[in-house]
């Protein structure tokens, strides 16, 4: 049966209007190009929910706090990232290093506040290659997973609840089995969940240090164009949580950020130019949540690490800390792909076989390892990632060969014995979706939704609040809390092989369980 349904021009447009005037008015939005203050547009979403398999999905969710767990561990020993981020990759990756230096220095000084807060995206597509018998299922492989800044998690509850909308209101072509049962659609409380994450870290900060004022500051880029997805969390942290929060700039920060004498608090000076008042009050920070700080261009200048320093050096919870962000760069997702690696941290033995049926082929590009002749010999089937946050960062099939001969010649400036460019990347088997998976792809300022051949990735959110021990208590980490708290899938043109909302490849979408 075709899916989605082919529509009359007029039912379309009639759908496209009602889609697209929900999405204005429940705040499925972003800022336009244009950056205006004033104006917005509604957010690129599908005209209707796609199709993911169900047991899939359902293997989704229920290994999501197996990979909470897996990431808080690792963010606690000090052992695995020191030799494994602290080896090759801070040698070839300036970024990387950056973190790292202050990781080192933080943790030399002495941490001063050991509970951190883990908001976690883990990414997945469904591979189905062409080759397969049909007597072999498709399976669910991980992309990555997302230790900083994982958006969308209030737009993707949006989307579910328009698609739950069109549904329920049966604005869809009628009968068709996909669109006939609203519980195929699954409810999506990641805005919530997310929030009340954030909530949890305020009360465990005041918990620990009795402050009675302290707020919640989350920490943006400039010129924010996925404001609104920032906005409905702040709302919903302070409507139904009655908890401060304030959303400042990173550059802002330079000048207004201070710790106190006495606890190593860290404050917040408002800026001000009212003549009755040319002072405010500090404000003190429980909880530092950065929706920014992931990328090298998040640092516009080298105020910005002094500010990550100072941060970090605080007494306020960090979501995430440095050491999390850490964790989660591409060198550790491929170490972890062996099996000794994985028992490091994961006990038992149908725990690691639940989180390896996820993995796909990952190799080094290290000398010796045969990350390299794969890469040359057969680049069709993989993509050579770095240690990235973002999306855009990727070097795709042929484009491998030339690329890793590139980095060769810059290899030849460098000095005998130092790490080589190459070392700086992972190599990741390419996953195969399902082909023949058709798509309305809706973007604003476009009169028609366009029909396309596409791709859907699902990200499963999970919230982790931890504690590091300290070594006379046996190291390692105290889950306080650790749950998954809702989905995100993000539908693109199969030509496009970048999956950003933001940047305008993909579209926000929600799952029909099939």
């Amino acid at each position: 049966m075709e899916y989605p349904p082919q529509l009359s021009p007029e039912h379309e447009r009639d759908l496209l209007a009602i889609a697209s005037d929900y999405s204005l008015s429940h705040g499925l939005v972003l800022r336009p190009l244009s950056h205006s203050t004033t104006t917005s547009i509604h957010a690129p979403y599908s005209l209707y929910p796609s199709p993911f398999p169900r047991q899939l999905f359902e293997q989704a969710l229920r290994i999501q706090e197996s990979y909470n767990r897996l990431y808080a561990k690792i963010t606690t020993d000090d052992q695995f990232l020191e030799r494994v981020v602290g080896g090759n990759v801070t040698k070839v990756d300036e970024f990387q290093r950056n973190l790292y230096r202050i990781w080192k220095q933080v943790k030399q000084e002495g941490v001063k506040q050991p509970i951190s807060l883990g908001i976690f995206r883990s990414d997945y597509l469904v591979h189905a290659p062409q080759n397969q018998s049909q007597e072999t299922s498709p399976s669910l492989k991980q992309v990555e997973f997302n230790t900083i800044s994982s958006s969308f998690g209030a737009l993707s509850t949006r989307v579910s609840q328009l698609h739950q909308f069109l549904v329920e209101s049966q604005q869809y072509p009628s009968p068709h089995p996909y669109l006939s049962n609203p519980t195929s659609l699954p409810e999506n409380e990641a805005l919530e969940g997310i929030a009340q994450g954030l909530v949890d870290a305020h009360y465990a900060y005041k918990n620990e240090t009795g402050s009675k004022d302290a707020r919640i500051m989350m920490v943006i880029q400039d010129n924010e164009r996925n404001a609104f997805d920032q906005r409905l969390l702040q709302w919903q942290v302070m409507e139904k949580h009655k908890v401060p929060l304030i959303r400042i700039p990173f550059s802002q920060l330079r000048t207004s950020l201070s710790l106190s004498p006495s606890n190593s608090a860290l404050l917040y000076t408002p800026p001000t130019s009212s003549p009755s008042s040319p002072s405010a009050s500090p404000i003190e920070i429980s909880l530092i949540y950065y929706r920014t700080a992931y990328s090298p261009s998040d640092y516009y200048t080298p105020h910005e690490w002094s500010t990550r320093l100072l941060i970090e050096q605080s007494l306020a919870i960090k979501c995430p800390s440095v050491a999390m962000q850490l964790a989660g760069c591409k060198k550790v997702q491929q170490v972890l792909s062996t099996p000794s690696e994985l028992e490091r941290f994961i006990e038992g033995e149908e725990e690691r076989e639940e989180l390896r049926k996820s993995f796909v082929g990952l190799w080094g590009m290290e000398d010796g390892n045969e990350g390299e002749e794969l890469a040359r010999g057969e680049p069709e089937r993989f993509v050579l990632k770095p240690q990235r946050e973002g999306g855009g960062n990727n070097i795709y099939r042929q484009d491998i060969p030339p690329f890793l001969s590139k980095l060769e010649e810059e290899d030849k400036t460098r000095g005998e014995g130092e790490v080589k460019g190459k070392e700086g990347y992972i190599l990741m088997e390419l996953i195969e979706p399902p082909r023949g998976m058709t798509q309305v792809l809706v973007k604003a300022g476009e009169e028609e939704g366009r029909r396309a051949d596409v791709v859907s990735e699902l990200g499963i959110y999970g919230v982790m609040l931890l504690k590091e021990k300290k070594e006379e208590e046996g190291g390692g980490c105290e889950e306080l809390r650790n749950e998954t708290v809702g989905h995100l899938l993000r539908t693109k043109g199969r030509e496009s092989d970048e999956g950003g909302i933001a940047v305008g490849f993909s579209v926000l979408d929600s799952p029909v369980l099939v």
